[in-house]
């Protein structure tokens, strides 16, 4: 993430503690109480990350879509894979990594004109696709982090089945004509980088993310195992990687707890409808740090807000990752997308 963004976020985040003094100053008791499991989810996945982007791991993708020769099925490719990836590396990272490949491979067959619709369509598949599961998302780590993985999927699962059919139609939806036309440029040749030992140990770290996810492992044992090997085989990663996000959400989740004293009356009846609107005006990073608790309600409210509002985070990488020219198209077709996702889920909520 851009300098000059990290430290926007980070002043946002520290502009919100220092309000949340006016309620309650932080003990030792509220630190102790933050939600270190999907903090240390958070810490495991940035890392994991950040090793794959330096290694490479996912350069097949864009060699793969290279190779394609219709607009279609290149949107239809990344759409899918944005959608897929979600859950094992969350959708802020799916996105940060496979958008900026489509943008690229569009570039180089001159289809510019066709980022705007890629990256709406890329943006609600990682929001959609990392509501299934805790590491699916930073604000599910967040509150769903210590509820494990089952309950969090059955939580989000209808959720999650209802916006299958929207990732689906998003492509034809949003390129309509544009769909069966021709590219021109051929099969690049993929660039080698990294390691293959190391490609591969991000690739089984994101595998097992994904199974802890489901309680098959305790994530203190994960964050030694992890931290343990990197310090032996790659250092370099701890200095790689973008902590803002991170540093963001302990700072918000500690505003949370002083907050709590609010945020539990607020909270005590319809919990899912206000945390989905907070979500919709704030961003669901900030609402699932400032709600505090870790109830089924929070988490599926802060997910239908987060599929709302261009301040959830994948659909913010997105917007900031494509040219100015294209963002105002984004924002148009981003919203006709969100606006059918948070209709779906409003709908399965209200049943």
């Amino acid at each position: 993430m851009p300098k000059r963004r990290s430290i926007i976020i980070l002043a946002s985040s520290l502009a919100i503690l220092l309000l949340s003094f006016i309620v309650s100053l932080p003990t030792g008791e509220m630190i102790v109480s933050l939600d270190w499991t999907g903090l240390a989810m958070l810490f495991i996945m940035t890392l994991t990350a950040a090793g794959l982007g330096k290694e490479g791991s996912l350069e097949a993708l864009r060699s793969t879509a290279s190779s394609f020769s219709h607009l279609g099925s290149i949107t239809a490719f990344f759409t899918a894979s944005t959608f897929i990836l979600s859950p094992f590396i969350s959708s802020l990272y799916a996105i940060s990594m496979l958008l900026p490949m489509a943008i690229s491979v569009l570039e180089r067959k001159e289809r510019d004109d066709a980022i705007p619709s890629t990256a709406a369509a890329m943006a609600i598949a990682a929001i959609a696709g990392g509501m299934i599961l805790p590491g699916g998302s930073v604000h599910s780590m967040l509150i769903g982090g210590s509820a494990g993985g089952e309950n969090v999927a059955k939580a989000m699962l209808p959720y999650f089945l209802a916006s299958i059919p929207l990732v689906a139609i998003s492509v034809p939806l949003l390129l309509r004509k544009r769909l069966a036309e021709r590219t021109y440029i051929g099969q690049e040749c993929a660039i080698e980088q990294g390691s293959k030992g190391l490609r591969m140990l991000y690739i089984c770290f994101a595998f097992i993310f994904f199974l802890t996810s489901f309680g098959l492992f305790k994530w203190v044992d994960i964050l030694i195992f992890t931290v343990a090997i990197l310090l032996v085989f790659d250092r370099s990663v701890f200095l790689k990687a973008d902590y803002t996000i991170l540093v963001s959400a302990m700072i918000l989740s500690l505003a949370g707890a002083c907050l709590a004293p609010i945020s539990s009356k607020l909270l005590s009846s319809g919990a899912l409808w206000k945390s989905a609107v907070l979500s919709e005006i704030i961003g669901s990073l900030p609402a699932a740090a400032l709600c505090s608790g870790s109830g089924a309600s929070i988490l599926e409210g802060v997910n239908i807000g987060g599929a709302g509002t261009l301040m959830s985070l994948p659909a913010l990488v997105a917007f900031l990752l494509i040219k100015k020219d294209g963002r105002r198209r984004f924002l148009v077709e981003y919203t006709v997308l969100s606006i059918l996702l948070v209709a779906a889920c409003a709908a399965i909520a209200s049943i």
